[in-house]
This record gives structure tokens, C-alpha cells and sequence, in this order.
């Protein structure tokens, strides 16, 4: 049975000067992807990318919780809040969650903001997006 399930990254888009080996060595963390523009999205034929961007993930299973992947990711990122905020200045950085849900049985997974993840958006000016996907039964997992 396929189970419903959600995927937070973290993402910096810019122009084509935007320095993927700087910005992964001032983070202390390796993108998953790097993202140029024109490229297509995940080899989906109809979406390219708009500018080029980084997308760092947490390790993502179908345990991962909201919470678990949020803190991972900011265990990462408060200590370098000095350079995220000249990143914001720069660049779009935010947090993306993508929701996929396959199951409509089961729940939807739980997404909750606290103090923590308040306080450092308040300081760092990085926002949210949130992506909801619906997947009929027989389709495969991402």
C-alpha cells in the first residue's frame, strides 16, 4: 500500500551567477540538486526551471517526520543565520514542502511550526512554500 507522505528542502534560486560551490561551502551542506535554468524539473517534460537554484534536503524516508526533517535542516542553517541573511538580500530562499498523497486512507501528515522555526524565519526573512500533490493508488512513489 502506498502511504502518504511529505519531503521539506531547503532552497536558494538566483540568477546564473548564483555560486553553487560558495553557497554549499559557507552552509556546510551539499545540495541534492542543482537546479539551471531551462533545465527541465525531475524529468517532467513540461516544467523547467525559471532561475537556477540549490535544493538541500534532509534524509528523507517514510519515517521522517514534518518536525524531524524541520530540525535537522535547522541544525544546519541557525548557525549560519549571519550568512543566510546576506543570502536573503541576494537571492529567493525559502523552505519548500512537497505533500504527496497516495493513500487516501491514511492521514495526511502533520505540519507544525514552533518557537524554534518562528524565530529563525522572523530573523533570517526566509519563507514557506507548500506544495500539494494527489497520486491515484496505482501510480509509483517519488
Amino acid at each position: 500500500m502506498n502511504k502518504n507522505y511529505l519531503n521539506l528542502s531547503f532552497c536558494i534560486w538566483g540568477d546564473e551567477n548564483l555560486n553553487d560551490t560558495d553557497i554549499s561551502t559557507s552552509l556546510g551542506i551539499k545540495p541534492r540538486t542543482i537546479d539551471n535554468k531551462g533545465q527541465l524539473l525531475d524529468g517532467i517534460s513540461s516544467l523547467t526551471a525559471s532561475h537556477k537554484g540549490l535544493i538541500f534536503d534532509a534524509p528523507v524516508n517514510d519515517e521522517n517526520s514534518f518536525a524531524d526533517q524541520l530540525n535537522y535542516l535547522l541544525n544546519i542553517l541557525e548557525p549560519k543565520i549571519p550568512v543566510l541573511k546576506k543570502y536573503t538580500e541576494e537571492y529567493v530562499c525559502k523552505f519548500l514542502c512537497v505533500v504527496l498523497l497516495s493513500n487516501r486512507e491514511e492521514s495526511i501528515p502533520w505540519i507544525h511550526f514552533d518557537k524554534r522555526y518562528n524565530a529563525f524565519i522572523t530573523e533570517t526573512n526566509i519563507t514557506f512554500d507548500l506544495k500539494i500533490c494527489f497520486f491515484p493508488k496505482d501510480l509509483p512513489k517519488y
